[in-house]
């Protein structure tokens, strides 16, 4: 899925140069995009999975609420990941907060 990166500027520590908070709100229509596809792709029973290398919330968390808010009521079941073998989870967050051009520039 393509994203901002912010979660891997521990690895690529130039991403920060030119990060901006509103890049999530930038490329949160082409994730969502994708991801609607992908599951109108998906056999009935079938998986998907959604990731990105984000820390941002408008890029994780509002995509898939964004889904859940568009689709009929129980055709989607939202799996958590906790039961993977080694796979260190967390819950997602239930709300935040949408960066705007006034926020970032006061």
């Amino acid at each position: 899925m393509p994203c901002t990166g912010d979660g891997a500027a521990r690895k690529l520590p130039t991403r920060w140069l030119n990060w901006s908070a509103r890049d999530g709100n930038a490329i949160h229509p082409l994730q969502l995009s994708i991801l609607i596809r992908a599951l109108n792709l998906c056999k009935v029973g079938g998986l998907v999975l959604y990731s990105t290398c984000s820390l941002n919330p408008i890029e994780d968390e509002a995509v898939i609420a964004e889904i859940f808010r568009r689709v009929q009521p129980n055709s989607l079941e939202l799996l958590e990941l906790n039961t993977l073998e080694k796979l260190k989870t967390r819950p997602g967050l239930t709300d935040w907060k949408v960066l705007t051009t006034d926020d970032v520039l006061h």
